[in-house]
């Protein structure tokens, strides 16, 4: 989900640790804006519905929802610059082409993975999981 690189530095005055928890903080807090995201698409409430078929998903979906995530202001805000390109984006990434409608293919294991392919088949995977 991110790039190493951000934490391969020299720079004496970069302290390792304060970084580290920005970037725990960074993902955090996308990980709930893209949940936030997701449950507004067809289908993707947590509600119980009964025999409600499942979304499917296109890359351009994803390309959509890691748009506004990225975008959204009180993100930018709240994490530096460095912390927020750290993180893996779909067009960084060896996926199919981000901008197609075809469906996603959830069984992707490059690493890393663009950070919205792995929150949102997190995401999708609870909601699919019968509760105990």
């Amino acid at each position: 989900m991110f790039d190493t690189a951000l934490f391969e530095t020299d720079d004496p005055v970069v302290d390792p640790v304060a970084l580290g928890h920005a970037a725990q903080r960074a993902a955090l807090d996308l990980q709930r804006l893209i949940a936030l995201l997701a449950q507004r698409r067809p289908g993707m409430s947590r509600s119980p519905r009964p025999h409600a078929a499942a979304p499917v998903w296109t890359w351009r979906m994803l390309l959509d929802i890691e748009e506004q995530a990225f975008g959204d202001p009180g993100f930018q805000g709240r994490h530096p610059a460095a912390v927020r390109d750290a993180f893996i984006r779909l067009a960084d990434s060896r996926l199919p082409l981000a901008e197609s409608d075809e469906p996603v293919d959830w069984q992707r294991d490059e690493d890393p993975l663009p950070a919205v392919y792995a929150i949102v088949r997190a995401f999708t995977h609870d909601l699919s999981v019968e509760p105990a």
